[in-house]
């Protein structure tokens, strides 16, 4: 008996059915997608305004007077350790950024409120600011000791040698309006993204100084200096002199009397080339030394047997 397959109007109607299915179910599937995308991100606002709150415990001077707010940033939790570095916005997937502002504001009791950035402790208003859109000439200034070098892009990039030493700045601070904010100034740092709590010039990678401040009316700025460890210096090998062997000699050590010296104190050392003892002739020995970094130094050496 011959199979007989779907004709085209049974595959036709058989489209529109699963297309007809999609329509309705799609709505459906779009709304638990988007509800799960803002339970994430609620939980990840709660997570923060509970490190506000955690941090007012700790700094009593921070809660503000009946009526007035004042404002500290994501910077200030992250030096606490009240929150992790890395924590990220779940709608971008991308860090919130050091300067997020989190104001809080002494509403006293029986405040009611119903914005999902905020959380009520007591008398205490604490509000999550997302997409803040301020008037950059209004923002504070956050002013150097000295000249950093800056890159094309206006960004403080400086490169600093495996091990040499690294100089700390003064700042000063204060608001458009002329208000002294420097006390206010937060500075955090990362390596290679990780929190830490100071710059190790003897570790390679990029570090990330944010200072941070923000002023009575919850103007922020932040302004980020990027510490590059390098090491592009070859370690230094020292040989000695050729060396000439009697054919009765059966072993010889290679590396004796050989040093390395490097910038990073790290230098490893392996030979290549084989001694054939009792044999007559010139052998080579090629040394190389190597650095954590990769760089290298290559010397050869002479043993002669006779």
């Amino acid at each position: 008996m011959k199979n007989k397959g779907f004709t085209l109007v049974e595959l036709l109607a058989v489209i529109v059915i699963l297309a007809v299915i999609f329509i309705l179910i799609f709505p459906a599937v779009e709304h638990i997608l988007v509800k799960s995308k803002e339970t994430i991100s609620n939980e990840q606002i709660n997570t923060i305004l509970d490190a506000a709150y955690d941090l007012s415990l700790k700094q009593l001077d921070i809660l503000p007077e009946r009526g007035k707010t004042t404002y500290i940033t994501l910077a200030q939790l992250k030096n606490e350790g009240l929150i992790a570095a890395d924590i990220k916005n779940p709608e971008t997937k991308e860090l919130y950024p050091n300067n997020l502002v989190i104001s809080i504001e002494n509403v006293g009791a029986g405040y009611k409120y119903s914005n999902s950035n905020s959380k009520l402790n007591g008398d205490y208003l604490y509000t999550v600011i997302l997409n803040q859109t301020l008037d950059s000439s209004l923002k504070p200034d956050i002013i150097f000791d000295i000249n950093l070098p800056e890159n094309s892009d206006g960004n403080y990039v400086e490169e600093i040698d495996i091990n040499q030493p690294y100089t700390k700045v003064n700042y000063t601070a204060e608001s458009s309006e002329g208000t002294d904010l420097t006390s206010r100034v937060y500075v955090s740092i990362t390596l290679n993204d990780s929190s830490v709590e100071s710059v190790d010039t003897s570790k390679l990678g990029i570090y990330k100084i944010y200072y941070t401040v923000v002023d009575d009316n919850g103007y922020s700025n932040m302004v980020i200096r990027y510490i590059i460890i390098t090491d592009e210096e070859n370690p230094q090998l020292t040989l000695p002199d050729n060396n000439t062997l009697s054919t009765s000699v059966t072993e010889f050590d290679l590396l004796e009397g050989v040093t390395c010296t490097d910038n990073s104190g790290v230098c490893n050392i392996t030979t290549s080339g084989t001694i054939k003892f009792g044999e007559v002739g010139k052998y080579s020995i090629t040394y190389i030394a190597q650095d954590s970094s990769g760089n290298t130094d290559t010397q050869e050496r002479i043993i002669t047997i006779e």
